[in-house]
């Protein structure tokens, strides 16, 4: 994190499609220890899935759980922008709206950051992460067995 920074952060999840991949996303970040530290900016992106939407909004009457409705798809960058001008003064993760998180996955992110003051962006890998795949890039990679998230 960096010094101007606030202790909290923000987690911004951009939504389009994929209902229960989102519910996933949103269930791991939930049961996960990160609304310790953060709280949650989700965007939904003009879904066109009205089962989305409801989930949403339901969402949203949670305490540290923002959401932001559009009207017309911006795309995924567009997206992000917004969601970050909501508290400037947050370092804040990106999570694409299929990822599924674990336990205190953030606090370990947030130190990595803290750990190297220096660093623009700190990027976890994944098993699915296009550039940021591991063990091969630009692919989805099984779990290893007996392993989950």
């Amino acid at each position: 994190m960096t010094e101007a920074s606030s202790d909290r952060l923000d987690i911004i999840i951009p939504v389009y499609r994929g209902e229960m991949a989102v519910r996933r996303c949103l269930d791991s970040v939930l049961a996960s220890d990160a609304l310790q530290a953060a709280d949650l900016v989700i965007v939904n992106d003009a879904s066109p899935e009205p089962g989305i939407a409801a989930y949403l909004d339901q969402l949203a009457t949670q305490p540290s759980i923002s959401l932001i409705n559009h009207d017309v798809n911006q795309g995924f960058v567009a997206s992000v922008n917004e969601a970050a001008a909501l508290n400037p003064d947050r370092d804040f993760v990106i999570l694409n709206a299929d990822t599924e998180v674990a336990g205190d996955w953030l606090q370990r992110l947030a130190q990595q950051g803290a750990d190297h003051s220096r660093a623009a962006t700190v990027t976890p890998f994944s098993n699915n992460a296009t550039i940021a795949s591991y063990p091969k890039l630009v692919r989805e990679n099984s779990l290893p067995r007996g392993e989950g998230v």
